[in-house]
């Protein structure tokens, strides 16, 4: 009887009794306590019997909830006609703010807007809303939540309105359902068309993304073959790069990049290693897109390599590539605290140059790294000297390399790549030891100390000009050997 009380404070129970059979009246007493208690108390007739009443509420209770089926089923229904008639998910939105009201749009996992109508005008366009957006996605990506509900006050730049999210899991991330101001009676409808709104734009978002991966795949494939030196012919690589993008240019850049530090985030586990590569995948080309560059962008495991296909003036200075690598860099330090970078190879004229544009690009790449350098653009150094050095028998090369690090060679492996790397940048930076110190992260003290063994081992003087050019010779005949 407690647990009947407790419910009718709800509205949701009361008590049925036949009188006439056992009970000749309801007492007085019961009646006042009903009252008080604003209990319901039914008088009941000998005819039905409680049986039959049993089962017409059952009867009852079952098609309300077989209403909601019917209901949750036709707007399933009705959803699905809509992408199968090539509406997409804008129609859907669309569709469901005529059902409950409102505005409605659809968000990433950033919170960014990226389907709908809603965040364009009105309570939904307002900044504050974007943020509290945001906001409300990131605690629902941390908690699991499927359902967020909250309320903007009237105050800065807009009006008072109620908003309702509802989570879209995808394999690789999230999107979120968001209708605004949507009028949601106490009706279990409107719930239940946001819901299965949401569930077929899930079903056609994770269509997209298979296919756009499918895509990416058979892209990176092809790439990949063609900076590796599969195909012989520029017709041919024109013919099949194609249906990538790729076309018959008066010239070629590449330009190769990645994370600083990948294994920065090397203990996460699961699919987070994929959903970072495609998230840095789509920023990096979204920001490609908005420069509005005649470029194609594929990985090669790690790497993210850019295509860029001739469409600027060649004698109007700075390649109009680099403004947008270091916007990229910038808003990735700023937005994620993360350290990228780029090398960019030299021009090559004909598709055919490619393989030998992306060997440059990544080579331009490690130099940066082996200058101890993080955020960095570097080009490409045409190796005249290089080339040269490659001539040299291998037999007279090492000779050279070991006669002239040959006290340093026999340190052990620690000291010698210390003393190594601090000579090799020191010469990079044209003989600054501050510059030196900053970009090994040691004190200028150890830089100077470093430097002085070398030059006991070596016997060399790091700025005499004829010393300085035979170690710089022998740092680049070590790459050869």
């Amino acid at each position: 009887m407690h647990d009947h009380f407790n419910a009718a404070f709800t509205g949701s129970a009361g008590l049925g009794i036949k009188t006439k059979r056992f009970l000749a009246e309801i007492p007085e007493s019961v009646l006042a306590l009903a009252d008080e208690l604003r209990f319901p108390l039914i008088e009941l007739a000998l005819s039905p019997s409680l049986g039959e009443l049993l089962q017409e509420s059952l009867n009852f209770i079952l098609e309300k909830h077989n209403d909601e089926l019917r209901y949750a089923l036709r707007m399933h229904r009705d959803f699905s006609a809509l992408i199968m008639k090539g509406g997409g998910h804008d129609a859907i939105i669309q569709a469901l703010s005529g059902l409950v009201g409102g505005e409605g749009m659809l968000v990433d996992q950033r919170g960014r807007v990226i389907g709908g109508s809603a965040g364009r005008s009105g309570a939904a366009g307002t900044a504050r809303l974007q943020e509290q957006i945001q906001a409300a996605a990131a605690g629902m990506r941390s908690c699991g939540g499927k359902v967020a509900e909250f309320c903007l006050l009237p105050g800065g730049d807009g009006e008072r309105c109620e908003v309702i999210m509802h989570a879209i899991e995808l394999p690789y991330h999230s999107a979120y359902l968001v209708l605004v101001n949507a009028g949601l009676a106490e009706s279990p409808l409107p719930r239940l068309a946001i819901e299965q709104a949401a569930n077929v734009i899930g079903f056609e978002l994770v269509k997209q993304q298979a296919l756009k991966e499918r895509f990416r795949r058979y892209k990176d494939e092809f790439f990949e073959e063609l900076i590796a030196g599969t195909f012989n012919s520029r017709q041919e690589i024109l013919s099949l790069g194609k249906r990538y993008g790729l076309r018959d240019a008066a010239g070629y850049m590449c330009a190769a990049g990645k994370l600083d530090d990948p294994g920065r985030n090397g203990a996460e586990g699961g699919n987070a290693p994929y959903q970072r590569r495609d998230h840095l995948y789509e920023l990096l080309k979204t920001k490609l897109d908005v420069h509005e560059l005649p470029a194609l962008l594929f990985n090669s495991k790690e790497m993210f390599v850019i295509v860029l296909q001739r469409g600027w003036d060649a004698g109007a200075g700075e390649l109009p590539l680099v403004p947008c690598l270091i916007q990229f860099q910038e808003e990735l330090e700023r937005e994620e605290g993360l350290s990228f970078s780029f090398g960019i190879g030299n021009q090559a004229e004909q598709a055919t140059g490619l393989p030998n544009a992306y060997k440059e690009a990544v080579s331009a790449l490690h130099t940066g790294y082996q200058s101890r350098q993080t955020r960095f653009i570097q080009y490409y150094r045409t190796k005249e000297v290089f080339e040269l050095l490659k001539m040299v028998p291998d037999v007279a090369l090492t000779d050279f390399y070991q006669e002239t690090f040959q006290a340093i060679l026999e340190t052990d492996d620690r000291e010698r790549q210390d003393l190594m790397d601090t000579a090799r940048v020191f010469l990079e930076t044209q003989g600054q030891i501050g510059e030196t110190a900053k970009r090994l992260f040691v004190h200028r003290n150890t830089v100077a100390y470093r430097l002085a063994k070398f030059e006991q081992l070596t016997r060399c003087n790091l700025r005499d000009p004829d010393d300085s050019l035979r170690l710089r010779l022998a740092f680049l005949a070590e790459k050869l050997l």
